[in-house]
């Protein structure tokens, strides 16, 4: 029997990796698939079958993650016949989805093996979300194309673009992805070339790719010697002028939004992070998004909301009185005002407390590079997380919750149960 069991949780590791990619490259195109809910289910069971043999680990931030999924289980059974199901069940996700922590802990003794399949699959990445995104641009087949619901199938968020082109970008720097220098060149040339056509059509990737990658680079500025920083800049206009060559001449039509790709455009993205003079859909996204977090926080500064908040349910883009264009929004994009919405200020400030638990550990000169590598993604993930829905989708909770999973295997010690 146990051996059976043993030989079943192979065969998941192996199909939980294969549906993280088709989110990682397909993202947006594979999220009414509700892949990664079927691989969560299946995973609860193999833990349920495993109890015996199950490595658990039971650390602080992995105490607040219970607390957070059982506040939100709370929620989901008193809004059960109140609200319609499927409601409740796209609201409380935002936590219940972070079980997948407790199932990447399933992977504990092929842990090395998991983590060689998930870099494995980075190491494709940058080349195939570029050919991706020269068949949606130029094949008008593909940008109509479905498998699942009414979404395109290479329909991709740029913000989580951003997110997974910086985890591949971290991953070549720290030597966990190794290929030929040529496979090297080229993947630094599609890198940079993607990073252009984030910041052309998204703010909130643009910053998160920068903001990770400087961090990254100022903790361990002091392992760059001064001959491998003089051999980085020597390539360094060689990739631009090829980089700037192709992007320059991309010529694709403007997204719903407005936006295209251009010199241009990506002056209009900077510069209207810092001003308001910045006229169209740039500004009026930016008035949006303020007027609707405004509204939560007056909201919440009535005392039940302030204690307990609304809970799961609830539609707060109705409840708040936000003109919204799909009806099926219902999130304020941006994860922390969502969660003082619906759970308060209590649950707000130990969310917080759980997050600087991570981040100070950044800080930490002789820290573990690979903990600090996804210390820096998971701040990736929540700057993101900060300007649009991301974390309470399959498309960025998916990744984000597996990776800090991967990084509490690697930083604590085993404890069986």
């Amino acid at each position: 029997m146990q051996s059976a069991i043993k030989q079943l949780t192979k065969i998941y590791l192996n199909v939980f990796v294969f549906v993280y990619a088709l989110y990682a490259y397909f993202n947006k195109g594979v999220a009414y698939a509700f892949l990664a809910e079927i691989v969560l289910v299946f995973g609860f069971l193999l833990i349920f079958f495993n109890l015996k043999h199950y490595v658990f680990i039971w650390n602080k931030p992995v105490k607040l993650v219970t607390f957070f999924i059982s506040v939100t289980g709370i929620w989901f059974l008193f809004g059960l016949g109140k609200f319609p199901l499927v409601e409740l069940l796209q609201d409380a996700f935002m936590f219940f989805y972070a079980f997948f922590i407790f199932i990447v802990f399933l992977f504990a003794g092929e842990f090395e093996q998991f983590k060689q399949k998930i870099f494995t699959l980075y190491k494709w990445y940058p080349l195939v979300v570029f050919c991706t995104f020269l068949l949606v641009s130029y094949i008008p087949f593909f940008q109509s194309f479905k498998l699942f619901g009414d979404i395109p199938l290479l329909m991709y968020k740029y913000g989580d673009m951003a997110i997974h082109l910086l985890i591949t970008t971290l991953l070549l720097l720290c030597g966990h992805i190794k290929m030929s220098k040529r496979f090297l060149a080229l993947n630094v040339i599609i890198i940079a070339y993607l990073f252009l056509v984030i910041a052309a059509y998204n703010r909130a990737g643009m910053v998160s790719y920068v903001a990770g990658l400087f961090l990254f680079l100022f903790v361990y500025r002091k392992k760059f010697s001064a001959a491998a920083i003089s051999s980085y800049l020597k390539i360094v206009p060689f990739v631009l002028l090829v980089v700037m060559a192709f992007y320059v001449n991309t010529k694709v039509d403007e997204n719903f939004q407005g936006r295209t790709i251009g010199i241009e455009q990506l002056k209009q993205n900077v510069t209207s992070i810092f001003s308001a003079d910045i006229d169209g859909s740039l500004s009026d996204n930016k008035v949006w998004r303020l007027a609707w977090w405004y509204k939560i926080l007056v909201d919440a500064t009535t005392p039940k909301n302030a204690f307990i908040g609304k809970g799961v349910g609830e539609n707060l883009a109705l409840i708040n009185d936000i003109k919204v264009e799909n009806e099926g929004l219902r999130a304020p994009h941006n994860f922390h005002l969502n969660i003082l919405a619906r759970f308060g200020f209590v649950f707000l400030f130990i969310w917080i407390w759980w997050i600087v638990m991570h981040m100070k550990n950044i800080r930490a000169s002789n820290g573990d590079e690979f903990n600090v590598m996804v210390l820096v993604m998971m701040m990736a993930f929540l700057v993101n997380a900060s300007f649009d829905v991301y974390l309470e989708g399959p498309m960025g909770a998916f990744p984000f919750w597996t990776w800090l999973g991967i990084l509490y295997i690697n930083d604590s010690e085993a404890i069986p149960i």
